[in-house]
């Protein structure tokens, strides 16, 4: 591979200088631009937050009064509120308890279809049923409601009795009997004034653009002139409550829909709701609000307004920000240049250094210089603590891995010398030498460990390679895993592979100077693996009845005259390896028959 073209320490500095205006300009644009949205993205977070709280508390005070509304409905239908009922006493106690639990609802309306009506106000004297039949709009719109209109919200109207305005939600109501009249429910609009003051002191909520619905200033204040403003609710007579915005005495309030009002930059991508600024004398203020519909006939628009000094105040902050930034980073360029000298050689050294690990040579890596830059002496002397630890890591795990197989010492190390127990579907492989025992007697002690310690380096060595696991040598018997701990996807596969393998080393080779012959048994199944023993001395090992048929399957290649056996459980999964059917037999304490396979020597044709 082409080595790729490289600049020295001492070209970059160079180049360094050259460029540090350009690196000033890119860091300027870099930091306005994200300072600029970082602060936009909060304030427009606040923002709108704030108006969401305002539309929160409007929903909270109203949504109960409809969710009311259609439970009193569902009451009287069921006839569980018998409204037809001449025992009036139940029903003035219910409605009675009703006023008192909903602090919300200032008074209660039943107009029954003929005209007739009954009230409940809060905090005052029994009101005596009135009749109200002489009304004709009262009457058109009650013989409206016998065709089932939805429930809505009235436009706000003037309740003398309760010396406030409110808004009525009205519900028609049907029993078993037919159509009996409405229901309304009605909230104070000084009650819903007052709680969104507690939000915020400029909060309000406007029907359309022209009218005040809810404002701090109609807290405590009666803004009705009865003798000057007219009838204008057919249905009630009532006075609206609606207060015109020019007269609600708020000069702020009144610029909202100025002509030459102004998208604010740093709140310009607002979602939920939109804010405009206007100048209201010599300062300026930025309205935040949202159109909200489901209360009347006429949206709302419902929000507050802020002096935008507060903005101006965070924008003033972002550009001393920005101007302290500029000049730490040219001070930061200058003692990078004043510094570039100590530091060259230093991370040549250091560079060359990391360059021989990377190759493996941790015995060529070269000495180090002591530097004077305290940061950089301590990277130097933790690179050479940390080759010093690869160079031990490394001992370790060519020593350990003699004593337990390679992928073990591996993730041994990798997990601080923890194995978590696993459990998955592997391919346990079984084999011991035939005869062995009569070897033993014949060779004696010392020449018998030879042999197998050749025999079982050949035997590895292909295990190994079709990705399976050594866990136990039990005398002349191995014990491999295929699957676990590193998954191996076709396990079944290399398991039958490596044993056609083995059998062959074992047919064809000699260990030590002598022949021998083995026996395998293959089986597929859940195990568990994991390190098993005494606390300080574990062996990493595999359990289940997968390990114990795969043993037994192997013992019986003597009463079947086979040298390998695998289970249908592992033929299964043998897409590309011919097998044949052997028998179907009794494992050695096992009640269930299990049916077996061998797989043949493949038969080579010749030309001839």
């Amino acid at each position: 591979m082409k080595e790729p073209f490289t600049l020295s320490i001492r070209g970059i500095l160079i180049a360094g200088v050259g460029l540090t205006v350009v690196a000033i300009i890119v860091a300027l644009y870099l930091g306005l631009s994200t300072a600029f949205y970082n602060t936009s993205e909060l304030m427009t977070e606040k923002a709108e937050t704030l108006v969401e709280r305002i539309v929160d508390e409007i929903d909270g005070r109203l949504r109960p009064i409809e969710a009311q509304s259609r439970r009193i409905a569902t009451r009287v239908a069921e006839g569980r509120l018998p409204l037809r009922s001449p025992d009036r006493e139940s029903v003035s106690l219910f409605f009675d308890v009703l006023i008192d639990t909903m602090p919300d609802i200032g008074a209660i309306v039943l107009i029954d279809r003929d005209g007739g009506v009954r009230r409940w106000i809060r905090g005052g004297d029994v009101v005596p049923p009135a009749d109200w039949s002489n009304r004709a709009a009262l009457m058109s719109w009650l013989d409206a409601g016998s065709k089932r209109p939805q429930p809505q919200w009235g436009a706000p109207i003037w309740l003398d009795r309760l010396e406030t305005g409110v808004i009525i939600h009205h519900t028609p109501l049907f029993d078993s009997e037919g159509y009996l009249g409405y229901l309304a429910l009605a909230v104070p609009i000084e009650n819903l004034s007052r709680h969104l003051a507690q939000i915020s002191a400029t909060a309000f909520i406007l029907a359309g653009q022209s009218d005040v619905v809810a404002h701090p200033l109609m807290i405590g204040t009666r803004r009705l002139d009865a003798a000057v403003r007219p009838k204008n609710n057919a249905i009630y007579q009532a006075y609206s409550a609606l207060v015109p915005l020019a007269e609600i005495g708020d000069p702020v309030l009144e610029r909202i829909w100025s002509a030459d009002h102004q998208e604010i930059l740093m709140l310009h991508h607002m979602v939920g709701a939109r804010a405009v600024a206007a100048d209201v004398g010599e300062q300026e203020y930025i309205f935040l609000y949202r159109t909200i519909e489901g209360y009347g006939s006429v949206p709302w628009n419902v929000g507050t307004y802020l002096n935008a000094a507060s903005v101006r105040d965070e924008t003033q902050r972002l550009r001393w920000a920005i101007f302290a930034g500029f000049w730490v980073f040219v001070a930061a360029v200058i003692l990078s240049t004043l510094l570039a000298r100590a530091l060259g050689r230093p991370i040549r050294s250091l560079s060359r250094a990391f360059k021989a690990v990377r190759d493996g040579r941790l015995d060529d890596v070269p000495p180090l210089p002591v530097s004077r830059i305290t940061e950089l002496n301590t990277a130097m002397s933790s690179f050479k603590g940390m080759v010093a630890g690869l160079a031990e890591r490394e001992l370790i795990r060519r020593t350990l891995g003699r004593y337990v197989p390679e992928k073990i010492a591996e993730k041994l190390l990798e997990d601080g010398g923890g194995l978590t127990p696993t459990e998955a579907e592997a391919t346990v492989l079984f084999t011991d030498i035939a005869g062995f025992t009569a070897l033993t007697e014949a060779l004696g002690p010392l020449r018998i460990v030879e042999v197998l310690n050749a025999y079982f380096s050949r035997m590895t060595e292909i295990i190994e390679l079709h990705e399976g696991l050594i866990t136990q040598f039990q005398g002349d018997a191995i014990l491999a895993i295929f699957n676990v701990p590193v998954a191996v996807p076709d396990h079944a596969v290399q398991a039958c592979s490596a044993a056609m393998e083995m059998r062959a080393a074992v047919d064809g080779e000699t260990f030590a100077g002598e022949r021998l012959k083995s026996r395998i048994g293959i089986n597929t199944g859940s195990v568990v693996a994991g390190a098993v023993g005494a606390e300080g001395r574990l062996t990493y090992t595999v359990h289940g009845d997968a390990v114990n048929r795969a043993a037994r399957v192997e013992a019986l290649n003597k009463e079947m005259g086979t040298s390998l056996l695998i289970t249908e459980m592992t033929a299964r999964l043998l897409d590309s390896i011919p097998v044949r059917r052997v028998g179907v037999t009794k494992l050695r304490g096992q009640t269930e028959t299990v049916t077996v396979y061998t797989i043949d020597d493949p038969v080579v044709v010749g030309d001839g």
